[in-house]
């Protein structure tokens, strides 16, 4: 029964995985884009195709990124989707000088809900590590 159950279970953390959509929208052609919230972004709610090229080609996307970034002293803010990397919530990159970057990458609590209005961080592994614990006891 428990092996049922963890059957199922995991099914639905990797079908809300599977299926997601993140904003995506670049602040300097869209200044909309750099607003957080979600009723403001829903125009730029797409679904994450998979990759038709370069390293990552065939790859699935892994969760949503934004992207702050100052270059030269014009600020401006990028969404898109993430198909490498891990969970991040303000990590900081600098470039060459006057290039300042801020990684927010997470992974949509629910199926179709883009996560990166404002970096909120979840995990559809945590529901699947939470189960075999579960399991295991």
């Amino acid at each position: 029964m428990r092996a049922v159950s963890f059957v199922i279970l995991a099914s639905f953390a990797l079908r809300v995985s599977a299926n997601i959509s993140c904003f995506q929208c670049d602040s300097n052609e869209h200044p909309t884009c750099d607003v957080n919230d979600d009723g403001s972004l829903e125009a730029f709610k797409k679904t994450c195709p998979t990759l038709s090229e370069g390293p990552f080609k065939g790859n699935a996307a892994i969760g949503c990124r934004k992207i702050s970034q100052n270059v030269e002293g014009v600020s401006s803010i990028v969404r898109e989707c993430a198909y490498s990397g891990e969970n991040v919530d303000g990590l900081k990159k600098t470039g060459n000088h006057g290039i300042q970057l801020y990684y927010y990458q997470c992974e949509n609590e629910q199926s179709g809900e883009p996560c990166n209005s404002i970096g909120t961080i979840f995990s559809p592994i945590s529901i699947l590590t939470l189960i075999a614990i579960y399991l295991l006891q």
